[in-house]
């Protein structure tokens, strides 16, 4: 997108703000983790809707570290023993594919991810707060990609066909990546 997808412009709005407009209904809380160059410009821009979308911010400890940094300091951050974690850029997530994903825990489950195409899906999952020292392992070797630590927990893989009776299944998953896929979410008629 040849930028921060934290920032993209859906519309009138943040990109964002329509990913957290839509899953904030289904959480007691949620925590948007953000590098330390990116929180003020996400204040700023926040601000206007916080009445709307009460977000808590978490930082970063270590930044340049992508997105498994940011798993660590949110399962630091939370209060509950479980975090649903989703892409910035993810805006048609499906209040019943997170239900697929979440009744597919088993006492054992440290992490419940699903497996699309072959390929595990990360930045759609459930990761359970007993994951944070796998996590903190992975980074201390450098590792920077989520699927780094999976092989330390107890990963429940959810296969794509519990979801194939759920209509536009995949759309939950599909994240904006070029500006084409953008102009097709703000206008889903065309092609």
């Amino acid at each position: 997108m040849g930028g921060n997808k934290l920032f993209l412009s859906a519309g009138d709005n943040l990109l964002i703000e329509r990913v957290l407009s839509r899953i904030m209904p289904w959480f007691q809380e949620t925590l948007v983790a953000v590098g330390p160059d990116d929180l003020e410009s996400l204040e700023r821009l926040l601000a206007p809707v916080r009445d709307r979308l009460p977000v808590r911010i978490v930082v970063d400890s270590e930044p340049g570290k992508g997105p498994l940094e940011g798993l660590a300091v949110s399962l630091a951050a939370i209060r509950t023993g479980w975090a649903f974690v989703i892409g910035c850029d993810m805006p048609l997530v499906q209040e019943a594919v997170m239900r697929v994903l979440w009744n597919a825990r088993t006492p054992e489950s440290q992490a419940v991810c699903a497996r699309l195409g072959g390929f595990l899906e990360p930045l759609h999952a459930f990761y359970s707060a007993s994951c944070l020292q796998a996590v903190r392992k992975a980074l201390a070797t450098g590792e920077r990609r989520i699927k780094s630590f999976f092989g330390g927990v107890s990963l429940t893989v959810v296969e794509e066909e519990a979801f194939r009776s759920l209509p536009g299944y995949r759309r939950s998953f599909s994240g904006v990546n070029t500006p084409g896929e953008l102009l097709r979410l703000l206008n889903p008629r065309l092609p």
